[in-house]
C-alpha cells in the first residue's frame, strides 16, 4: 500500500475512528492520541494486513487497542457535548449519538465493534464474519443481543 492510497483509506474513515476511539476513552484528547497512535502503528506495519479489502476492520480494531490502552492509563470522563466540539463543522450528529447510546447501554467492545462495522461501515453480519474471523451465528448472536440492550434502554422504547 502506498502512501496516497493509505492516506486515501484513512481519510474515508478517520472521524468514524476517532468516535470509536472516544467511545472507549471517553475524552476527546485521549481519542485523538489513540487514533494517532493507531494510524502511526498502521503505517509501520502496513505489510502485515494481508487483504486490502479488511483495511476499514483492521484499523479499527488497531484503533479500539489503542484507544483501550490510553483508557487504561487515563481514567477520565468525557461527554458527547465535548466530542461534538470536535466536529463543530459537521451537522450530522447522528454518529456521535450512536456511541453515546453504546456507552449508556454498557455494550460490550465486542458486540460495539459489530454494531460499528454494521451501522457506520455498512458491512453485512457476514462480512463482519469474516473479517473478526468468527462463526456467522456467533456475530449475528452477539449482534443482536447488543440490539436487545440498545432497545431496553429507557428512552429508546
Amino acid at each position: 500500500m502506498t502512501r496516497d492510497e493509505f492516506a486515501a483509506a484513512v481519510s474515508v474513515s478517520e472521524k468514524r475512528l476517532y468516535i470509536a476511539a472516544f467511545s472507549v476513552t471517553a475524552n476527546a484528547e485521549d481519542a485523538r492520541d489513540a487514533v494517532a497512535d493507531a494510524l502511526l502503528y498502521a503505517w509501520e506495519h502496513r505489510d502485515e494486513l494481508r487483504d486490502e479489502t479488511k483495511f476499514d476492520a483492521w484499523l479499527l480494531k488497531i484503533t479500539y487497542s489503542q484507544a483501550k490502552m490510553i483508557r487504561r492509563r487515563n481514567r477520565r470522563y468525557g461527554s458527547l457535548d465535548e466530542l461534538s466540539e470536535n466536529f463543530k463543522s459537521e451537522t450530522d450528529r447522528s454518529d456521535l449519538e450512536f456511541f453515546d447510546i453504546l456507552n449508556r447501554a454498557k455494550i460490550d467492545e465486542e458486540q460495539r465493534r459489530i454494531l460499528t462495522l454494521r451501522f457506520l461501515y455498512g458491512y453485512t453480519l457476514a462480512d463482519i464474519a469474516k473479517m473478526t474471523d468468527k462463526k456467522p451465528d456467533t456475530v449475528k448472536t452477539k449482534y443482536y443481543r447488543a440490539l436487545q440492550k440498545m432497545s431496553a434502554m429507557k428512552g429508546l422504547k
